[in-house]
């Protein structure tokens, strides 16, 4: 079997169009496998690719200040690849009916393509409500999206973030054509990433204690500072 062949970090890339709108540009992991390999050949390559996967997760964990704890009643299964909002780990509920996803973009990994000669380039610290907006309406396929912001004490208290936001929508089809229902929580701390938990099903409120119990499994280890808010 040739080499296999990973790509030691990720990179995110954020194009800002003046303030009305933003693409992400994301160049994740690849991975070269050879397809003729044997069936013993596959087995090992899979878990070479699966550690490569925790590692990297345990990785990007350290790195963004967070913590992770397996929900009770959840199982991990394979990361597939996402072109709308790549991740790094995927669990789904034992009875099927929840699949959660997982992606975390620490600050300094971002780089800002912004053309607008008149304005300095913002900062990653002061763009997750922009990317929240970007990022659920691109899952919901730029259907209609219901969203919240929770008062930065409950942000604090439940994730040790400086902001905390949730929306739900229905799945676009280049998400999930298993589930048509999703709701997005993302966290932020200034200085230190962004998260985002995609929680999929078919029946949001029949999963309502499901996700209840997978919320909290990803939070920032500690509260450091607020966010930036302009002083009126």
């Amino acid at each position: 079997m040739k080499p296999l062949k990973v790509a030691s970090e990720s990179q995110w890339s954020i194009k800002l169009f003046g303030s009305l709108c933003c693409v992400w540009l994301i160049s994740g992991v690849t991975v070269l496998m050879q397809t003729t390999a044997s069936a013993d050949e596959n087995l090992q390559t899979v878990a070479v690719v699966a550690e490569h996967q925790q590692n990297q997760f345990a990785s990007l964990l350290t790195e963004a200040g967070l913590s992770f704890s397996m929900p009770a009643g959840f199982h991990e299964i394979a990361i597939e690849d996402d072109y709308v909002l790549p991740y790094e780990k995927r669990l789904m509920s034992d009875d099927e009916g929840l699949e959660v996803r997982y992606a975390i973009r620490p600050l300094k990994r971002i780089e800002i393509d912004y053309e607008d000669p008149h304005n300095s380039a913002p900062h990653p610290n002061d763009l997750f409500e922009m990317l929240f907006r970007t990022i659920s309406e691109t899952l919901a396929g730029q259907t209609y999206v219901r969203s919240h912001i929770y008062p930065a004490d409950q942000a604090r208290e439940k994730y040790h973030a400086g902001w905390a936001s949730a929306a739900v929508f229905d799945v676009s089809p280049d998400v999930s054509k298993k589930y048509h229902q999703g709701l997005l929580l993302a966290i932020h701390h200034n200085d230190k990433a962004d998260a985002y938990l995609l929680f999929l099903t078919n029946d949001l409120q029949q999963q309502k204690e499901a996700i209840k119990a997978a919320e909290k499994s990803l939070v920032f280890t500690r509260f450091d500072k607020g966010i930036n808010r302009p002083t009126l």
